[in-house]
């Protein structure tokens, strides 16, 4: 979270444009670099009940996806000339002349909490 911070701060003291994007489906995109296997899904007809379907792309809910979806961002970025910051990953600067484009990814995952009687403190 820090990051964003100090990312938002930079882009408003340097007066820059800003836009987010969220990529529909992000996760689904991903690679699998290893083996994942699952149940057959229910309505799935099969001779067998020891049957179970290889993976060959990264599905919602594996704990595997938020990985591979940043590893295929990562490697898209480093072919179109953009360099990873070795302090903070998730940061990619594009550099050409007086151009610059930074790309920050973040996955917000927020937590929410409550005290257990309902009540503030």
């Amino acid at each position: 979270m820090v990051t964003v911070r100090t990312f938002l701060v930079v882009v408003a003291a340097k007066n820059w444009n800003l836009h987010q994007m969220d990529v529909q489906n992000a996760f689904l995109h991903g690679d699998l670099d290893e083996e994942v296997y699952m149940k057959m899904p229910p309505g799935f007809a099969s001779s067998s009940s020891r049957k179970v379907c290889k993976l060959r792309k990264s599905l919602y809910g594996l704990r595997q996806v938020p990985r591979c979806w940043f590893a295929k961002l990562a490697e898209s970025l480093k072919k179109f000339g953009f360099q990873q910051s070795s302090s903070d990953y998730p940061l990619f600067t594009f550099r050409d002349g007086i151009v610059q484009m930074n790309i920050l990814e973040f996955e917000a995952n927020p937590t929410y909490g409550n005290h257990p009687k309902g009540g503030g403190g």
